[in-house]
């Protein structure tokens, strides 16, 4: 009867404990859940420990003597050990720091000049890894203004080894060199962190392998222009695009529904690199994915109350060059561990 008592107290407190540290923003809902979850166990164990006992028996941990008890303790240990494992699953602070000096050293080499041209202007961030065959295709096709704002590309050449870098910088396009390659997501962060400080008054983030259409940036800015959205995606759903195979289409209707669901924003096409945002809301952003980064984009957005609206868009088959995407599995799975990890935090 006394552990029965003591585990009551353990799970008050612990539950006090929780609630009020998430209301203070200092507990993650994941971490919430996990606690909520073995507040409930050591409750239900101290009000009717019987209705464990179906879970202690399949585990092996018949009823009599300590062993109800030695139970408890190995699924309180596996909970424990989950804690652990998504202590390890977090970012690895030493790697963030070692980007962190990347990108502050690819900063360093954007002159003066170039980062005064950004002012007021609308910043079209290209993230590009060895894509020489595509971009200057991308990069002539790109208006000069849209909606009376000078357009100026900024293209972050991600570890590239080809001749990405030389090919946008004889078009004119201000490229930032990164030597250490880490992704779409930390790319396009590194762009906007660019185009925030010279003063863009927005943001528009193409692909650099010629999938988008640069003629269509206007529709994506208009919404912006007359002050009816925030952000506004790019939908192949809404526009047209060729279909690379059943699989992709199910994923794309699946995590657009699942989006629209947990950021409570309608959303047709959940994987869109096309977008356009403002300065003003860019700023509001927590952005941390390295890699399948939209997701966590529609999401942080939807959840900061921003106005998110889309526009259709025409998908584009790739000029050349082979896909930097990984296969249909892997990409569902990335793409599904980001959403876990935005929402969760």
């Amino acid at each position: 009867m006394g552990l029965r008592i003591f585990g009551a107290a353990v799970a008050i407190l612990l539950a006090y404990f929780a609630v009020a540290r998430y209301r203070k923003g200092q507990l993650r809902r994941g971490e919430m859940v996990v606690i909520a979850i073995v507040t409930g166990g050591l409750a239900v164990a101290a009000a009717a420990p019987n209705l464990l006992d179906p879970i202690l028996g399949a585990l092996g941990f018949e009823r009599g003597g300590e062993r109800r008890i030695i139970g408890l303790l190995v699924i309180s240990n596996v909970f424990t050990l989950g804690l652990v494992f998504r202590g390890f699953s977090r970012d690895d602070t030493l790697s963030k720091e070692v980007g962190d000096l990347v990108d502050h050293m690819a900063l360093q080499r954007v002159g003066d000049d170039a980062a005064r041209d950004l002012q007021g202007a609308l910043a079209v961030v290209m993230p590009a890894y060895n894509e020489a065959d595509n971009i200057g295709a991308v990069l002539g096709e790109m208006p000069a203004e849209v909606y009376g704002l000078p357009v100026r590309p900024i293209v972050i050449a991600d570890g590239c080894t080809d001749a990405t870098e030389a090919v946008a910088t004889r078009l004119g396009a201000l490229v930032i060199r990164r030597d250490l390659r880490r992704g779409s997501g930390a790319a396009v962060r590194l762009g906007y962190t660019a185009a925030l400080g010279a003063g863009a008054r927005a943001v528009v983030t193409i692909d650099a392998d010629g999938q988008h259409d640069p003629k269509e940036m206007e529709a994506l800015v208009e919404p912006l222009v007359h002050d009816r959205a925030d952000m506004v995606q790019g939908s192949r759903v809404l526009g047209s695009f060729e279909i690379e195979s059943s699989a992709r289409k199910w994923g794309v209707a699946v995590f657009a529904r699942l989006l629209t669901t947990l950021g409570r924003t309608r959303i047709t096409d959940p994987s869109t690199g096309y977008r356009a945002i403002t300065s003003q809301a860019l700023r509001r952003l927590d952005l941390k994915q390295d890699q399948f980064y939209v997701s966590e984009v529609i999401l942080d957005a939807a959840r900061k109350g921003l106005r998110v609206v889309e526009v259709p868009i025409t998908l584009r088959r790739r000029a050349g060059g082979t896909t930097k995407k990984p296969t249909t599995i892997r990409y569902a799975w990335g793409f599904s561990k980001a959403i876990v990890r935005t929402w969760l935090r």
